[in-house]
């Protein structure tokens, strides 16, 4: 590479002076040139992420919602809850109003009271019927006793009484033997004659008696049976007591069907939680489809996220995340991947994932969409310098800062990079934390050169700086350092890779005594903000070279 060396200025104005005033004139002193001013950080050390945006959207868990509808149509007549206030689980959340099913309920216990009573009367005349059933055969049975106990004693008068006719004709038989042989009277065999007929008539009269009196039998036990039949009617009485009592089963139902009607019309919330919203006003009629509030159970909510397809290969299951959402300005929640869709969506070409958020201070909301950054490269506890403090060597590829130390001069000290995002890059070495490096007015220093510190907003207080010890400007010495590179510094990316974005050379007077010094390489432009501008130092014309022309010469 070609060196130019340029007169310095007091040289150059003496020159210029001598030309326009004669030779007579007295030379002026030369003064001493200010000393660059430079801005300083102190070497930090911290955690750095790189991030991938996406889109989300907070959810309640399955299970952890519940719409909350009548089972019944009815009128409104009370709501107990308003949006965004916690409920327990089983609080009445509405009542619907049950005038009408009052009334049903009230006629249904009536009826219960009547069939109260008819199982009551019923069971009475069960109870009466049984008796005079069991008098009825009683009676019966010991009518049918004495009938048969008569019809005994008749049957033996009877049974006597043939016997009799049976002695009143074998003596009639031996009357009218004797008689023929002479042995008796007439008036023997006469008499002999009407005892026969007399035992006889006795005989068939008592005949008559025993047929009598075994009708008289024969109908007791017709009395017996009628009253053993009339035991029927115990059975009747006692299924009118089953159908009484049914009756009163069937009432009981009816109060218990209105009853859980009742219980129908007081809605409760089925789950802790939050009221996230109220659909119904009071006073209006309302039925099954009505949402009359929804409750959600808001202390742990699921964060859906819609992944680009070409970021999916960098997240997995467990990566760190933070979100914001717009409702909560300056507030940035952190949480982790939990699941990561096996399939990408048709519809949206992305891959959905899920990710579980604490919320115990309610502070999220149900259904609201959320900016997401997923941490896809995470560096802790590594040491940390701005973007523009690093100048890198298109050449070389190397990278350097200017650090200013005790001494108040600017020292180039090459580091070996790591992550960059936004306007922080990681040092990895070159460096100790709390080192100072320059972060403007860096560009064109030579190693060694004496400068003065001037602070930075926010930062330390800068390094106090003396008065200048030595006739050095920093931008000449960088104009004749062999290798000065006129390229600006490349972006670091994701992988360490640098990109070269060109810059004009910088160039400016200086005296031909100049020292050179090792050109320190030009700071890369910040990584990963959008429309970062481009880092370059000005151009100017250079002073000529001895011997030249006096014309200004450009630096290649």
């Amino acid at each position: 590479m070609r060196k130019y060396k340029m007169l310095s200025l007091p040289l150059f104005a003496f020159l210029v002076a001598g030309c326009g005033h004669g030779g007579g004139h007295k030379k002026e002193e030369a003064k001493d040139p200010p000393l660059p001013m430079v801005q300083v950080v102190a070497v930090t050390r911290g955690t750095l992420e790189r991030e991938t945006p996406a889109t989300g959207t907070l959810q309640s868990l399955p299970g952890q919602e519940a719409g909350i509808s009548p089972p019944v149509s009815g009128v409104l007549d009370a709501l107990f809850v308003r949006y965004g206030q916690a409920v327990r689980k089983g609080q009445m959340i509405a009542q619907l109003s049950t005038r009408q099913l009052a009334g049903q309920i009230q006629q249904a216990q009536a009826t219960i009271g009547q069939n109260r009573l008819q199982v009551q009367q019923a069971q009475v005349n069960a109870l009466q019927q049984k008796a005079q059933t069991r008098a009825s055969i009683l009676q019966a049975q010991a009518g049918l006793k004495s009938a048969g106990a008569a019809l005994l004693v008749t049957e033996a008068t009877l049974t006597s009484n043939e016997a009799s006719l049976l002695n009143a004709r074998q003596s009639l038989d031996r009357a009218r033997t004797l008689y023929a042989d002479g042995l008796v009277a007439q008036k023997d065999v006469e008499a002999a004659q009407l005892a026969l007929r007399t035992a006889e008539a006795q005989r068939d009269a008592q005949r008559q008696t025993v047929a009598g009196q075994r009708q008289t039998v024969a109908g007791q036990q017709a009395v017996v049976a009628a009253a053993q039949a009339a035991a029927a009617q115990d059975v009747v009485k006692s299924q009118d007591v089953l159908v009484a009592r049914q009756q009163v089963r069937n009432a009981q139902g009816a109060l218990a069907t209105a009853r859980a009607q009742e219980a129908l019309y007081t809605l409760r919330a089925p789950l802790a939680g939050q009221v996230s919203s109220v659909g119904a006003t009071v006073g209006e009629t309302v039925d099954t489809t009505t949402k009359i509030a929804v409750v959600a159970n808001l202390s742990l909510l699921q964060l859906k996220i819609s992944l680009p397809g070409d970021v999916v290969a960098q997240v997995h299951r467990g990566q760190t995340l933070t979100f914001t959402v717009g409702s909560l300005k300056g507030r940035v929640f952190r949480t982790s991947i939990e699941s990561i869709a096996p399939s990408v969506d048709a519809a949206t070409g992305t891959v959905p994932a899920l990710a579980l958020v604490a919320n115990s201070s309610r502070l999220l909301k149900d259904d609201t969409l959320a900016r997401v950054q997923i941490v896809t490269e995470r560096r802790e506890n590594v040491l940390l310098v701005p973007r523009v403090a690093i100048l890198s060597d298109a050449d070389t590829g190397k990278s350097s800062v200017v650090t200013v130390g005790s001494d108040n001069a600017a020292h180039i000290v090459p580091v070996q990079t790591g992550l960059s995002v936004g306007g922080q890059v990681e040092v990895t070495s070159g460096v100790t934390e709390g080192q100072k490096v320059v972060i403007s007015g860096q560009y064109g220093l030579p190693d060694g050169a004496k400068v003065q510190v001037q602070g930075v907003p926010g930062q330390d207080a800068p390094v106090e700086s003396p008065a200048p010890a030595a006739d050095v400007h920093p931008a000449s010495a960088a104009h004749d350092a062999p290798g000065l590179n006129t390229q600006a510094a490349p972006a670091t990316t994701s992988g360490g890779s640098n990109t070269s974005t060109p810059a004009p050379s910088p160039s400016v007077g200086a005296p031909p005594s100049a020292p050179s010094a090792p050109t320190p390489p030009i700071p890369a432009a910040p990584a990963n903000v959008p429309n970062a501008p481009t880092t370059s130092a000005p151009s100017a014309p250079a002073a000529p070279a001895p011997g030249g022309s006096g014309g200004a010469s450009h630096g290649p």
